[in-house]
């Protein structure tokens, strides 16, 4: 076996004794020797590769094998190939993707038939580069943030080996130590509110370095302080407050004001305000309002100020020398009690300005007399009353209206009540809630009071045009679409509900427009006449009025030589009104040529049907006579 010296070996194979040192001629013919030697003492860098030179030579040629420290080498290993480099060296090991493992004693092996030569020892070195760990591209020292924003830092590091990458908040690792990335790592921040001190640090078995940075979040202002209102009037306050902030930081202000009982969403705002006080104006008379301000700088909105809250003045009306309610009641409901007493009830106006002292109840049976011609009655401190004596089987309109010391406010919407025990009240909210050309889609809700059931509801309209009244019953429902109407009518349509006992009172006529459609009648009265040898005056009328369904936006004026189809035809668009009314000259027409002509007439909803066509002949070169024909 060899002994580990660096000097050549031979062994015999037929007296099986080794040998050293034989001359050349102490060994048979044809004997192994080895002819490439590899390096005594190379070197290699890890991870890359490196090439143990053999070569040998011998009758018959020998096989070239490798043994380390003594053990035969795995060439299993698919880092491990014995390769030819070049004629000389056959049998050469390249060592691929060197590890410190492969570090040793290398020997290379030439036998055949006659023996064994063994080279010298080659004692292979893999030299590890060691890097400590080192940042490759510094973290910013400062990064600057507005409140609710995201920011992404990336920290790459390096070193041999690559170092593990994590990052820290203040003492708080942000990741586990299992999952670390190697050699780059991204910090992801989202909806940042706190500024804080990140730092990324790398580290592997040759050491540590950290790198900090500070992530600021820019502060928004402070709430101001101290909020005052002066000068009161029933439409204006002054307010002014105090704001803190660091002196340099430049912020405008912001009012945010509504009425109390009003939703958040109701706020009105002033902006854009360089001063500390504004005197807010447009406001409710005698309503309780509630005041913020908001300092506003580069970065955004600061903190609302705390609420402020101040009742406005009241109105004084010059009419009366006093205040006067600026809405009317709401709300009214009335009710039969009997066939001669009716109940009422509504609630308070949403715009008092001002202390309301009483209430006004007028009631009629002939709504068109003035107000001051209507029954009355004066309610003191309370938001119902009764009223009696009144005529069996009739209808009632009833308005209400509140009073102050010295006015009285605008009178509420009508409401009608039939006095008769057990029919309906009216019904409430009849509104339209699609309109087409040909039908509206209503909507209401059941009376307040329906004293026996609702047998069915009772539904009213008429046209401006016709003058025609319309009257359908409808099933228990409160929806319904009325159909077959003329398009761009104005309609009145009016409701009421009805029981075993009757029919309750209507609500008030609500107008209904339907929409535009296209014309459903064609010009009228076409005719043309030749003014010269190429050009002809065509002139007509307006479709029906009955059959426009809108408002005319334009006529087509279409015309082609008599002789040729009418898909040949020339289209002229003429808006309307036409600064000549309904005529037009064709201009540039060939001499003494027969033309076929016709029109439609459109509105913005789309083209109406054509006219008849009618032919006209334009003039030779100085006459003056022309024709037209009409078909007959």
């Amino acid at each position: 076996m060899p002994d580990g010296s660096d000097t050549p070996r031979q062994h015999d194979t037929h007296s099986d004794t080794w040998t050293m040192d034989r001359t050349k001629t102490d060994l048979p013919s044809g004997f192994p020797r080895i002819t490439s030697w590899p390096a005594q003492l190379p070197v290699v860098e890890k991870g890359r590769t490196h090439l143990l030179e053999c070569g040998a030579s011998g009758i018959p040629e020998p096989s070239i094998s490798w043994i380390r420290d003594m053990v035969p080498v795995n060439l299993s290993n698919p880092r491990y190939q014995q390769i030819a480099s070049d004629s000389k060296s056959k049998g050469s090991l390249q060592i691929t993707n060197s590890e410190e493992e492969d570090q040793g004693k290398y020997e290379c092996v030439a036998e055949n038939s006659l023996g064994i030569e063994i080279s010298n020892v080659s004692t292979l070195h893999v030299r590890v580069r060691r890097v400590p760990p080192y940042f490759s591209m510094p973290l910013q020292s400062i990064y600057e943030v507005k409140p609710g924003s995201s920011l992404n830092i990336t920290c790459v590091a390096g070193g041999s080996p690559m170092p593990y990458v994590k990052w820290r908040k203040g003492l708080e690792d942000l990741e586990p130590e299992h999952s670390l990335p190697i050699g780059r790592n991204i910090l992801v921040l989202e909806d940042i509110q706190e500024s804080a001190n990140y730092t990324c640090v790398a580290s592997s078995k040759l050491g540590q370095v950290e790198n900090t940075t500070f992530v600021r979040v820019e502060e928004l202002p402070y709430a101001p302080s101290n909020v005052r209102i002066s000068e009161i009037t029933a439409n204006s306050v002054h307010i002014s407050w105090h704001y803190d902030g660091p002196p340099s930081e430049a912020v405008e202000f912001v009012i945010q004001y509504k009425p109390k009982l009003a939703p958040a969403s109701d706020h009105l705002e002033v902006v854009g305000l360089k001063t500390n006080y504004y005197t807010v104006q447009g406001l409710y008379p005698f309503t309780e309002y509630e005041f913020y301000v908001v300092a506003v700088s580069a970065i955004g909105r600061g903190l609302a100020s705390t609420a402020t809250f101040v009742t406005t003045g009241e109105t004084a009306d010059p009419t009366y020398g006093g205040p006067k309610p600026g809405t009317a009641p709401k709300n009214v409901q009335v009710r039969p009690l009997s066939s001669t007493t009716m109940l009422i009830q509504w609630e308070e106006p949403d715009t008092p300005n001002g202390q309301v002292i009483g209430y006004k109840v007028f009631y009629t049976t002939n709504p068109g007399l003035a107000i001051a011609s209507w029954d009355s009655q004066v309610v003191d401190h309370n938001l119902l009353t009764t009223i009696s004596d009144l005529t069996p089987h009739t209808i009632y309109t009833i308005r209400v209206q509140a009073e102050t010391s010295v006015g009285s406010g605008p009178l509420s919407v009508p409401v009608q009540v039939k006095t008769q025990h057990g029919v309906p009240s009216q019904p409430t909210g009849l509104r339209a809630i699609d309109v087409s050309a040909t039908s509206v889609s209503l909507e209401w809700a059941r009376p307040h009071h329906t004293g026996e059931n609702v047998n069915s509801y009772e539904l009213y309209w008429n046209d401006t045009f016709t003058k025609e009244k319309h009257h359908r019953s409808l099933p228990v429902s409160e929806t319904y679409v009325l159909n077959g109407l003329q398009p761009n009518t104005l309609y009145y349509i009016w409701l009421a509900a009805k029981s075993k006992r009757g029919e309750g009172a209507t609500t008030p006529p609500i107008p209904v427009r339907t929409d535009q459609y296209v014309p459903t009648a064609p010009p009228q009265n076409v005719r043309a006449e030749p003014e010269d040898s190429s050009s002809v005056r065509v002139m007509w009328s307006a479709p029906p009025v009955d059959k426009q369904n809108g408002h005319i936006s334009h006529y087509k004026l279409y015309y082609v030589e008599a002789s040729r189809p009418d898909k040949e035809a020339i289209e002229m668009m003429l808006k309307s009104p036409l600064q000549d009314g309904t005529e037009f000259k064709l201009e540039e027409l060939k001499k003494w040529t027969q033309y076929r002509i016709w029109l439609l007439a459109g509105t913005v909803v789309g083209d109406g049907p054509p006219s008849e066509s009618i032919t006209v002949r334009t003039q030779e070169d100085g006459t003056f006579h022309w024709t037209c024909v009409s078909p007959s």
